[in-house]
């Protein structure tokens, strides 16, 4: 071995292995986002994340995904900008939101855990379309909670859009709680990996 050689060959291939490790690279739900560039760039972008709604967009095959960015202060009362959950959209004639279908509808729950009649049978972050069960018609407006695939309670707020025949109706979501809507973008987020994870491998992180 030459004696200016720092690390020897089994060192190198320790931290090759590293940097290839699944688990590392795997980002956090808020990454910290790290911007270097002109100082003067850096304040107007966190001026704009302060006061505006500021995005970075990602478009891969016939889906755009949408990753918010907010300003958040850490505990040094430095302040970072961070990524929140991504909100993913279908391509075509319009762009929309991408929705999850249920294999099986799930009842909306009234605050004692009893199911209402109403049932998810399409959801995605903004919206849903319900299955009317045992009523009459459906209602005008909601605020009831879903509970798919044993996730913790999220409590929704539905707005009635249209109805869609005796059974179906379309509901607005996006004046739930925010973070409700949080909790649903993170749901929808994960359902969206186990259905695409061929377009996740190409998303950096």
């Amino acid at each position: 071995m030459q004696a200016d050689t720092l690390l020897t060959q089994d060192e190198l291939d320790f931290i090759q292995d590293m940097q290839h490790s699944p688990q590392l690279n795997q980002a956090e739900p808020t990454a910290s986002l790290l911007v270097n560039g002109d100082p003067h760039v850096q304040s107007l972008l966190a001026r704009l994340v302060a006061n505006e709604r500021v995005t970075l967009q990602a478009q891969v095959n016939n889906q755009q995904i949408s990753f918010p960015l907010q300003l958040v202060e850490d505990e040094f009362h430095a302040m970072h900008v961070q990524i929140g959950s991504p909100e993913i959209y279908e391509d075509g004639p319009m762009l929309r939101p991408w929705r999850l279908s249920l294999e099986q509808p799930c009842p909306l729950l009234d605050d004692q855990g009893r199911a209402s009649g109403l049932c998810v049978r399409d959801i995605s972050f903004n919206g849903a379309l319900i299955e009317v069960q045992g009523l009459d018609k459906a209602p005008s407006r909601f605020d009831l909670h879903f509970a798919a695939d044993g996730i913790a309670a999220i409590g929704l707020h539905g707005r009635l859009l249209r109805r869609v025949g005796p059974h179906l109706a379309a509901y607005d979501l996006s004046r739930s709680p925010a973070a409700e809507i949080e909790r649903l973008r993170e749901y929808i987020l994960q359902a969206h990996r186990q259905v695409h994870p061929e377009l996740h491998e190409q998303l950096p992180g």
